[in-house]
């Protein structure tokens, strides 16, 4: 029996194939999803993903992801909305239907949906989220020495989802704009490839944080955090832990940057303590050299884990950071390694 799941809606259609599927007892409904990662975390668990255009996230970008990890998708649109038709389209929907349809035609539809594998037409790079706590522990930093370092071994983009304080244009002295939001733009208009929309320095593609973050949603951001995997590596700053729980999910690993001082530390391990699923790669920065056994052993105790790599506090690191340049080679090679665990 399939094993379906639907996306939430304030129209009618969805209510209604949730209560014939219920009826008949032709599907198995599993699941009613209000945001985009609840399908991702039970994908092992659906067959069949049905989702109306009219939800913001459902997005070309967000159809092509379920179809790669295995599900099949049924899009649902307005009878004269023929762009919401097109949408799903381009994303790869495997069936796209008419609202107005009976619920017992949806069933009957989707019934003829087999469970299929893997889409791997559109292979999909490394997805690696660099977050920690407040307090300017420097994430932005450790995400762009790892975006450089990446760069030097696949085609790799670094993306600013800070949606509270963005700062990687700054840092880069980048032109505000194309940024997150543009992206955003045109992940919602027609999906696909955003590597032209991104800003080249070398061989790194850049997308800058949204100064004009109202209506921003992470979740949207997380669909072009998608779209550019397709492209590669994609290396996140998402800002600190408490604002990028959504975007963090999404990730194949995290990086957590936590500052060297009793106050870091502590802050730190709270968080990693009730962390769920596979722990963080933990990198301790601005590490004195003189406090460089004892801030390890603290850190050690307090969370568990070891410390993948140690940033030391140097001028040169701080001077790259605010000059504009490119990071330090020190910062560069301090990191340099974690390319190849996360």
């Amino acid at each position: 029996m399939l094993r379906v799941a639907t996306v939430l809606s304030a129209r009618e259609w969805e209510a209604r194939l949730v209560a014939a599927a219920r009826d008949s007892a032709a599907v198995k409904l599993v699941l009613r999803a209000y945001l985009p990662d609840e399908v991702t975390r039970q994908a092992e668990t659906i067959d069949v993903v049905v989702a109306g255009a009219e939800t913001p996230w459902v997005t070309p970008t967000r159809v092509a992801a379920w179809r790669r990890l295995g599900i099949r998708v049924v899009g649902v649109h307005p009878r004269a909305d023929r762009p919401a038709a097109e949408r799903l389209s381009a994303g790869g929907a495997d069936l796209i239907l008419d609202e107005t349809l009976e619920p017992e035609q949806f069933v009957r539809e989707i019934r003829l949906l087999d469970p299929g594998s893997k889409d791997h037409s559109t292979p999909r790079g490394k997805v690696i989220t660099v977050t920690g706590v407040r307090g300017g522990p420097g994430r932005t930093e450790i995400a762009t020495a790892l975006a450089w370092a990446a760069s030097g071994i696949a085609d790799t983009s670094l993306v600013d989802a800070d949606l509270q304080g963005p700062s990687i244009a700054v840092r880069l002295g980048l032109p505000p704009r194309p940024d997150l939001a543009d992206c955003i733009d045109a992940v919602l208009d027609r999906g696909g490839s955003l590597v032209k929309k991104a800003q080249a320095i070398g061989r790194l593609r850049v997308v800058p944080g949204a100064l004009r973050s109202t209506g921003l949603r992470p979740e949207l951001a997380a669909d072009v955090i998608e779209a550019l995997a397709v492209a590669g590596t994609v290396v996140v700053d998402a800002g600190p832990w408490m604002d990028a729980s959504t975007i963090v999910r999404a990730a194949d690993s995290v990086v957590f940057v936590v500052e060297a001082s009793p106050v870091g530390i502590v802050r730190a391990s709270r968080i990693v303590d009730a962390w769920e699923g596979d722990p963080p790669t933990l990198v301790l920065n601005k590490v004195r050299r003189l406090r460089r056994d004892d801030m390890v052993n603290a850190l050690r105790k307090w969370s568990g884990l070891e410390p993948e790599a140690v940033v030391p506090l140097r001028m040169a690191i701080r001077s790259a950071a605010t000059g504009g340049s490119a990071p330090h080679r020190s910062l560069v090679r301090a990191v340099h390694h974690l390319i190849g665990q996360t």
